[in-house]
């Protein structure tokens, strides 16, 4: 008997040093696992401090960007009144009179302050580094090796990256929008278990559509899809989901720069979103950014390529490569010029100096210096009108949404944009509204007179 109290005391007595070390153990593996986390969650804070740094700075740069290029719109517009009204005063002048002197002298200190705003225009360019002319694929693959790194294994990611053109952009801006939405996915997923899917394409908008910030225009576009199957949201969260400090987590909690950044982000960087979301079936976020007709050059290229003229003044360096090269001499029609002009831009002094000079060459032009009553005239009688010319940045209406709506009224209408700054506008998507030249300020009334009467001999001649 007292042997088998003995052999049952010695098997509890192993029983017990085993669940004891058992424990140890866990407790040691316990103890790891949180100095992991700890560890983790510090790099964790740390990379997020150091993205937060690098997008202020972006926003910094961009925000002098917007500055410098306020400034060179606004003195290009002042030097084309300047310069405008000294060659036609130069030209009404008779011959040998001391007046022409000193007119000569404002011209000269006229062209010396374009030069001081080709300065300017170049440090709008330094300064907005962060938004250049981006290819998406190797931003969004090398995006995608990170987030691979942050996210469980438990969830798949499938990607698909097509070609497509280059847009304007922030390098930074895009890959903290991809993180973020790729979070925000993780923590609808339940149990960080389910699929994510992201997918660059290209798509022609034909149609107008609702999205956020701002309503999707037609026109090229790369389109950067983020789709989960994770838990999906209500319409009541998801009219609410751009909103400054909403989460739609329970605790409050939120990851990376939140939804509304999100949002100001695409602004910035003239994209979109459209959300699609149902409960328990994943949300989709559809990103839109404008393709430009830049091309995307190596960072050997740069090195080496020399530094890009400034574009003067109908230099045709936006151009197509079948368009003539400018001619430096007034265009003389055979019967003389006798086409009808609109003219709209919103300075009245740049509109006046133009117009005056476009008269002196012999030119009937219809001014107006708001694009919707420019609209309204154009549509009661579009026939009388042979070409448009229209600025860029004006109220209530862009120059390019301007002839977006006139060629919807008459299709086969030459316009050209007139505007101080080349950074206002994407090539692509203004060629695709109907724009077929590009001037920019300050200008010669005479070399506008030569691009309108080449336009009307295109048409005529059936090219255009």
């Amino acid at each position: 008997m007292s042997d088998l109290i003995r052999s049952q005391f010695f098997l509890s007595t192993v029983v017990l040093a085993a669940l004891v070390v058992a424990l140890l153990w866990a407790l040691y593996r316990t103890w790891q696992l949180v100095r992991e986390l700890r560890s983790s969650q510090k790099e964790s804070t740390e990379e997020q401090q150091r993205l937060a740094g690098q997008l202020n700075m972006a926003h910094r740069m961009e925000a002098v960007g917007i500055l410098a290029g306020s400034i060179v719109n606004n003195l290009n517009n002042l030097l084309a009144v300047i310069l405008g009204h000294t060659r036609i005063a130069t030209n009404e002048l008779p011959p040998g009179s001391p007046v022409a002197e000193e007119l000569d002298r404002i011209a000269k200190a006229g062209h010396m302050a374009s030069d001081l705003v080709r300065e300017i225009s170049d440090f709008y360019l330094r300064a907005d580094q962060a938004r250049k002319p981006t290819d998406l694929i190797p931003v969004v693959r090398d995006t995608l090796k990170l987030i691979r790194d942050i996210l469980p294994s438990s969830i798949t990611i499938k990607s698909e990256l097509k070609p497509c053109g280059p847009v304007l952009a922030s390098v930074t801006g895009i890959q903290q929008v991809l993180m973020n939405l790729c979070s925000n996915s993780m923590h609808a997923m339940y149990r960080n278990t389910g699929t994510l899917e992201i997918v660059l394409e290209e798509e022609i908008v034909t149609h107008g559509r609702k999205a956020a910030p701002q309503d999707l225009e037609p026109g090229s576009y790369a389109r950067l899809t983020v789709r989960d199957d994770g838990r999906g949201m209500d319409k009541e969260t998801l009219d609410r989901i751009f909103d400054s400090y909403f989460t739609g987590t329970r605790n409050g909690s939120k990851m990376g720069i939140g939804l509304s950044t999100v949002s100001r982000i695409l602004a910035d960087n003239d994209g979109v979103t459209i959300v699609h979301s149902r409960v328990g079936e994943g949300t989709e976020f559809i990103l839109y950014f404008p393709l430009i007709a830049w091309e995307v050059s190596s960072e050997a290229e740069r090195k080496t390529a020399p530094a890009p003229a400034v574009v003067e003044f109908a230099d045709g360096a936006l151009r197509g490569e079948d368009t003539p090269e400018p001619i430096a001499a007034p265009v003389e029609s055979d019967s003389g010029p006798a086409a009808t002009v609109m003219l709209i831009d919103d300075e009245e002094m740049v509109a006046q100096v133009m117009t005056s000079g476009l008269q002196r060459q012999g030119f009937r032009v219809i001014t107006h210096t708001d694009s919707r009553k420019a609209l309204a005239d154009f549509s009661q009688t579009p026939e009388i009108f042979d070409v448009v010319v229209t600025d860029q940045i004006m109220p209530h209406m862009s120059g390019v949404a301007l002839t977006r709506k006139i060629h919807e009224i008459r299709p086969d209408i030459p316009v050209i944009l007139f505007t101080g700054f080349r950074d206002s506008f994407h090539e692509q998507q203004a060629r695709e509204a109907g724009v077929v030249e590009f001037l920019l300020k300050p200008g010669n009334h005479r070399d506008l007179a030569n691009l309108i009467l080449r336009l009307i001999r295109r048409k005529m001649s059936g090219r255009g």
